[in-house]
């Protein structure tokens, strides 16, 4: 049952803080402890015990503590404070009976004080769980004289606690002793005239007591108790339907269950007897005995909660000696086999008993209507559907019928049938409760066939609710009609009923306004949300989705984080979260969720392509890459190939250079979501000259620099480079660069064997010390085709070029050329978890010049490997 009596403080906290505060007030608090106690201060031995009794109570020996607070009370009992510190000691070591005796010799000194009679509630509270438990306990071992006994004991200890005068009812009635019951119902009922239960148990015992009158007004003013929930009502209805059954009254019976469905069996049969004694198929025993209610209770975060519920009968009316009535009798005990049986869930035994009804009793639609009933409740909706068309077919149609087949082909995922079936039973005519249901089930069948425009028909004539509200929103979604939709959220949040309900409105309305492309609000709508401790109940990995969904990457990686630290992130997320983590410039998480999403993939736990997984592996090649190098020979026209630092020479002749970089991406700054910083140093040399100038190392360049690519989504990269001359035609300079790319289907791919492949180049570059200004730009454009009966790492392009130079060291400063050419490129280096990082490659290019200096045209040839 749990804790029957008050909660008091958590041990450690009440006792820390009341020790503390206690010393500082007593000991040190001068003036101000006087305002509260009269007489004079605190001293000599009396003093001592208090100092004492403090001191134990903060180091946690209560036992110490109440002793030398009873000393010092013996010596000062004219001060509160000491009383309150002996009652605190005793509370705190468990002693309830002596803290409870010191807490009314207090009251006795200090009558009134509300801080005496706090303690002395929380102490009686706590006294009163112990008879409380015995009491259940002899309950649940027969023994009523006890429960009697430990139920009183719980009562007198804590009067205003429903829960143990209704233990000390129950215990009554198990001893059959209705004059003290009705006593008890009284006096609970008297405690709390708002609370159904005891009101109830007083109707039963008149009943009983043969007080029929008063009996009605009991349960009538239950049934007039404000606030009562459908199941509530329906228990009290019931349990008012026996009484009458019990005394005969069967029209009262039929009054009070008439608006209920026939297909609940608790209902069916009290009816049935009802109706029976009216149309004269049977009597009914007048003998005041009626069945007992049932009585449960539970903890919940009011306290102990009592409800009452009407017990499964059988029927009571006594039927005719006819044939046709033996007849009836037949179907009749067959058909509350079948209930029995559905109850009990032997569903094989209450199908057969159904079966037997239908054929004793063929023409009669409630027994077409219960076996298909049985046959739902039995997960057996195809049957469910068979039995329900046959009674159809055979002329036994009704609106029951039509709607239990709805929800048979529902189950079967027959939604178009579904709906006829229920549209069918809403123009036959259903009772409220029962059009309600199936209008409800109507639209959800439509939302699940795209047919949007149906369900929003369906639940036009509902009022407005949490159930009709989430389903027009959905609905309203799915016709793109979205700023309606959000209304519908809205009204969906305010009026939910449990946690789970209100936190999927308010996720739909935050998904829906990014939907919108109105991602501000639902940054706000969403944080607000989180705040204020809303959508609890959307599971950790669910919430990091929808806060990536609203921009909040850090709430995201955090719930994902969370979710994974207690092993509930689902193998499809384990990616979202790394791409997550590499947006928050996390990386080593980042790999780590990457590589666990690699794996996932391997072990069949998540589907993914293959090209998803290679884009996958590709972005942990980027992340854990802190080095490289890059080295070339290039060979064509001076001052049209895109490098800047050759040695000056001829226009239009042709050289040919070997360059290589070794770089470095600081840790922490290096990578960040596609923003990248590197250090480098470069060497350059001419190995050949086509007009005679220096080569070799004569020629040899060097560099050192830095560059910086701020943008994660556009690939402009600022570079400072400090040239020096490590040859006699080298230079020392300062050179400032500004270089642009933007490319598509660079990168391997591994489901497509071609691909249309393009990329545009620019730079500029500025010298500082020897005054000159490069730019170049140049594009390719063609296609991409991997070479698989080589290599499935090998990508041949064939391609059209455009390029463009200024240099303003040439006497004619422009050039402007077309061509055509390939490029041969061989990837390598990958892993399980890293696509290959590294290429060789291979290109050779003729331009023709289309203006500008002659340098524009020629053979350009170039092979590279990037490690």
């Amino acid at each position: 049952m749990g804790n029957w009596g008050g909660n008091y403080l958590s041990q450690t906290v009440f006792r820390g803080a009341l020790a503390a505060l206690l010393l500082v007030a007593v000991l040190w608090s001068g003036a101000s402890a006087q305002v509260a106690d009269s007489g004079p201060p605190l001293e000599g031995d009396a003093y001592t015990a208090a100092e004492t009794a403090y001191k134990a109570f903060g180091q946690r020996d209560y036992r110490a503590s109440a002793a030398s607070a009873a000393e010092a009370v013996a010596l000062r009992p004219d001060l509160l404070r000491l009383h309150l510190l002996l009652i605190d000691s005793l509370i705190a070591a468990g002693d309830l009976t002596r803290a409870e005796q010191a807490t009314k010799a207090a009251s006795a000194a200090f009558a009134g004080n509300q801080e005496l009679e706090g303690r002395q509630a929380t102490i009686r509270q706590r006294l009163a769980q112990q008879p409380a438990s015995d009491g259940y306990k002899a309950l649940e071992r027969g023994d009523a004289k006890a429960a009697i006994r430990a139920a009183r004991s719980a009562v007198e200890y804590a009067p205003d606690s429903m829960s143990y005068r209704l233990l000390l009812l129950s215990a009554q009635i198990a001893d059959n002793d209705l004059p003290a019951v009705l006593a008890t119902a009284i006096e609970a009922v008297a405690r709390d005239r708002a609370n159904y239960v005891p009101l109830v148990w007083r109707g039963y015992i008149n009943q009983r007591l043969g007080k029929r009158a008063d009996a009605i007004s009991d349960f009538n003013a239950a049934l007039a108790i404000p606030g009562l929930t459908a199941a509530q009502q329906k228990n009290v209805r019931l349990i008012a339907a026996d009484a009458a059954l019990a005394s005969g009254d069967f029209n009262a019976a039929i009054e009070l269950l008439g608006r209920y469905s026939r297909t609940d069996p608790k209902v069916v049969t009290r009816l049935t007897d009802a109706e029976g004694a009216s149309q004269h198929r049977g009597t009914l025993p007048n003998n005041g005995s009626m069945p007992t209610p049932v009585q449960e209770c539970s903890t919940t975060v009011n306290g102990v909660v009592c409800e009452l519920e009407a017990p499964a009968v059988l029927s009571i009316l006594i039927p005719s000696a006819s044939p046709e009535e033996r007849a009836a009798k037949e179907i009749f005990e067959a058909k509350e086999r079948a209930y029995r049986a559905e109850r009990d869930k032997d569903y094989n035994l209450a199908i057969v008993e159904a079966r037997k009804a239908v054929q004793l009793e063929p023409e009669a639609a409630t027994n077409r209507l219960l076996l298909v009933n049985i046959l739902m409740s039995a997960g057996r909706p195809a049957e469910a559907e068979v039995e329900a068309t046959k009674a159809i077919d055979a002329g036994h149609s009704s609106a029951e019928i039509y709607a239990q087949r709805g929800y048979a082909r529902s189950k079967l995922k027959k939604f178009s049938g579904a709906m006829s079936d229920w549209e069918n039973a809403l123009k036959r005519g259903l009772p409220p409760t029962q059009a309600h249901d199936v209008r409800l089930a109507l639209a959800d069948a439509a939302l699940a066939s795209n047919d949007p425009m149906r369900a929003l028909r369906a639940l036009q004539k509902l009022a407005v609710s949490y159930e009709t509200a989430i389903r027009k929103a959905y609905a309203l979604q799915a016709l793109g009609r979205k700023e309606e939709s959000l209304v519908e959220f809205r009204t969906a949040e305010r009026l939910a009923k449990t946690a789970i309900q209100r936190d999927g409105a308010l996720r739909a309305q935050i998904n829906t306004l990014v939907e919108l492309d109105r991602k501000p609000e639902a940054r706000i709508l969403f944080d607000q949300a989180i705040a204020e401790g809303r959508l609890r109940s959307i599971r950790d990995a669910d919430l990091g989705y929808l806060a990536v969904a609203v921009g909040n990457d850090e709430e995201g990686l955090a719930r994902f984080d969370r979710a994974h630290a207690r092993g509930q992130l689902p193998a499809r997320a384990t990616i979202d979260a790394g791409y997550t983590a590499m947006r928050r410039f996390e990386n080593s998480k980042a790999i780590a969720y990457l590589m666990e999403g690699i794996d996932a993939k391997a072990d069949g736990r998540i589907d993914i392509n293959d090209q998803k997984l290679f884009e996958t592996r590709r972005t942990v090649s980027d992340l854990a890459r802190v080095w490289g190098i890059n080295s070339s020979i290039t060979y064509g026209k001076v001052g049209s190939a895109p490098n800047p630092f050759q040695t000056i020479t001829a226009a239009s002749s042709y050289t040919s250079q070997l360059g290589t970089e070794f770089y470095y991406r600081p840790e922490g700054i290096g990578y960040r979501n596609g923003a990248i910083f590197e250090l480098f140093g470069r060497l350059f040399e001419t190995l050949y000259d086509q007009s005679g100038g220096p080569t070799g190392a004569r020629t040899t360049q060097g560099m050192v620099g830095a560059r910086w690519k701020p943008f994660s989504n556009a690939n402009l990269v600022f570079e400072v480079d400090k040239l020096f001359a490590l040859g006699d035609a080298a230079r020392d300079d300062t050179l400032l660069r500004a270089l642009y790319s933007h490319t598509v289907g660079t990168d391997l791919r591994v489901l497509d064997a071609s691909w249309p492949t393009w990329y545009v180049y620019a730079e500029v570059d500025r010298f500082l010390e020897k005054r000159q200004l490069v730019a170049i730009m140049e594009g390719r454009f063609g296609r991409s085709f991997r070479l698989d009966p080589i290599s499935s790492k090998l990508v041949f392009f064939p391609h059209a070029v455009l390029a463009a130079n200024y240099d303003d060291s040439f006497a004619n400063r422009e050039a402007y050329s077309a061509g055509a050419g390939a490029s041969l490129r061989y990837w390598f280096g990958e892993t399980k978890y890293t696509a290959p990082p590294s290429y060789w490659e291979l290109t050779l290019q003729y331009r023709w010049r289309l203006a500008g200096d002659q340098r524009a045209q020629g053979i350009f040839a170039q092979t590279s490997i990037n490690y």
